[in-house]
């Protein structure tokens, strides 16, 4: 009995030995793991600290491209390849796509930039748990840095997802400002254009645009910029793809850039596009004096405004040579050279100066043989969106003044225009009406050519040069009934001119061609009148 209780005694002693090791044991794991535990919670915090630290410099190792992801940058050819501002822009500039330029930075550079951040975040997060899982023994490795590894991870997440929240914030603000930006400076460079009724007219192609194109004036670039105005490649001034800065609105390039025809792409005169243009085309039979009244008129113009102080100048060769050429004939007495037929002859710029105002004077003189039908006429475009017409109306090709040459045996003496002058009339206004372009809103000039050769016929009457209703009735008279008839109910403002085109004669004389452009002056603006109001000057009977 003894001896039982003696090993029961031994074996609950064991078992209490062996309990009392495993609680030594594991209060000595409880302790190393505790420590442990706050490694890996230091171990965790601080990698937090130095993923939001490295979080905080990745923005700008990513944009000095000190990182190994670099952004993709918007560049002049992916904003034409439309990988940047969409596919085609808005308004006229769609057809030609977007120009050749840079982008501003927000938000299209901005958004490349945040992506390659945030891309450069991953990059850099990968990477080091890469690092770490090649690691061996992986189990001991991942032991001791996992969790400062996953503390790198979280710090840098949350430090760069919140610099790309304030970033997108930031940038969406600096948006809308620009937008109002943009708004206000293309409604203020347009208004001032439409105050001014600015026009580009193209004086070869005839098209019309109120949106000009401009060459960069960059040394060795030859980029065509189709719509300079405010808006995603600049507020205030864009840079062209070739790094020249030019003004992002028409009425600043006009100033600086050459301007070329959007549609033919050819070079207009300086400053098209920011003023008002007045077309003034000249329409009659081959040989109704058309190119004589238009030189006799306008040096005299240029005369009349010089006197006012203002000036007229020509903005093109073809104005230069034109110029010149009518101040000889004009000067010389002698009459001018008769005008080459082409199909799309190109009209004559000229800028007027005067009381503070600009207007473009566009001379558009096609020969008579474009005046024989529809088709011939059909190319000369400028007429279709003219305000102003004037027909030359030769009246020695009437038939009663023709008979009265005959019998006077005067058929020499001064070419006659050829054919019937309604019919030349007839040529654009027919077409005109069935192209339903609206003659209602335009004015229309019946001037009569050749009165010195007129003056020396008897028997045709009295006719008052500087009255618009006698030239009329004197018309009536001398057998053009019909075609007065048609001309009232064509047009609703209709103006009768009586001329002298040969030779020389003050500018005064209601017989000069001058007062002609003088009224298609004061039909586009009256405060631009060079002649002040004649009193009417009769002319003796039997004279014309």
């Amino acid at each position: 009995m003894e001896e039982l209780a003696g090993w029961f005694l031994m074996i609950m002693a064991a078992i209490a030995a062996i309990g009392f090791a495993l609680w030594v044991v594991a209060a000595a794991l409880a302790r190393v793991f505790a420590w442990v535990l706050v490694f890996w919670i230091a171990a965790f915090a601080a990698g937090i600290a130095i993923g939001a630290l490295a979080g905080v410099v990745l923005p700008a190792r990513v944009l000095r491209g000190k990182a190994a992801e670099e952004p993709e940058i918007a560049t002049p050819e992916a904003v034409v390849a439309g990988k940047v501002l969409g596919d085609a822009p808005k308004g006229q500039a769609k057809h030609f796509g977007w120009d050749r330029a840079w982008p501003i930075y927000n938000p299209h550079q901005a958004k490349r930039d945040a992506n390659a951040v945030l891309t450069q975040r991953k990059r850099t997060v990968n990477g080091a748990f890469s690092w770490l899982f090649d690691q061996d023994p992986k189990p001991a490795w991942l032991a001791v840095l996992l969790p400062p590894f996953a503390g790198f991870a979280i710090g840098a997440w949350i430090s760069t997802s919140v610099w790309y929240v304030v970033m997108r914030l930031l940038g969406g603000f600096v948006y809308i400002i620009q937008q109002g930006g943009v708004l206000t400076y293309r409604s203020y460079d347009r208004l001032i254009r439409r105050r001014r009724k600015a026009t580009l007219r193209c004086a070869k192609c005839y098209r019309v645009t109120t949106s000009p194109s401009y060459r960069c004036i960059g040394a060795s670039c030859s980029t065509i910029h189709h719509d300079v105005r405010p808006g995603p490649l600049g507020i205030i001034r864009r840079r062209c793809g070739c790094g020249t800065s030019i003004p992002a609105t028409v009425g600043g390039a006009a100033k600086h850039l050459d301007t070329v025809c959007p549609f033919c792409l050819q070079d207009v005169p300086k400053g098209s596009g920011t003023r008002r243009v007045l077309p003034v085309p000249v329409i009659g039979a081959v040989g109704a004096g058309k190119t004589q009244f238009l030189s006799s008129g306008v040096v005299e113009l240029q005369s009349r405004i010089e006197a006012l102080s203002g000036s007229l100048a020509p903005i093109s060769p073809v104005a230069e040579t034109f110029l010149k050429a009518a101040a000889t004939a004009v000067t010389s007495g002698q009459r001018v050279a008769k005008t080459a037929w082409e199909d799309r002859p190109e009209g004559v710029p000229l800028i007027l100066s005067l009381k503070g105002r600009e207007l473009e004077i566009q001379l558009m003189d096609a020969a008579g043989e474009n005046f024989v039908d529809w088709e011939r006429s059909q190319g000369l475009g400028y007429i279709d969106t003219a305000d102003v017409l004037l027909f030359m109306l030769d009246p020695l090709a009437l038939p009663q003044v023709t008979e009265q040459l005959r019998v006077a045996n005067m058929g020499g003496v001064v070419p006659i225009a050829q054919g019937d002058p309604e019919d030349s009339y007839a040529s654009v206004v027919d077409r005109l009406r069935a192209e339903d372009v609206r003659l209602g809103s335009k004015s229309l000039a019946i001037v009569l050519t050749k009165l010195d050769v007129l003056q020396r016929l008897p028997g045709l009457g009295s006719l008052d040069p500087s009255d618009s209703a006698t030239i009329k009735s004197w018309l009536r008279r001398s057998g053009a009934d019909g075609f007065i008839r048609r001309v009232d109910q064509d047009f609703k403002r209709v103006e009768y001119f009586a001329v002298d085109s040969y030779g020389t004669r003050d500018g005064h004389n209601p017989l000069h061609p001058v007062r002609v452009l003088d009224w298609a002056l004061k039909t586009t603006d009256s405060r631009l009148s060079v002649i002040p109001r004649a009193a009417p000057v009769p002319v003796a009977e039997g004279a014309a």
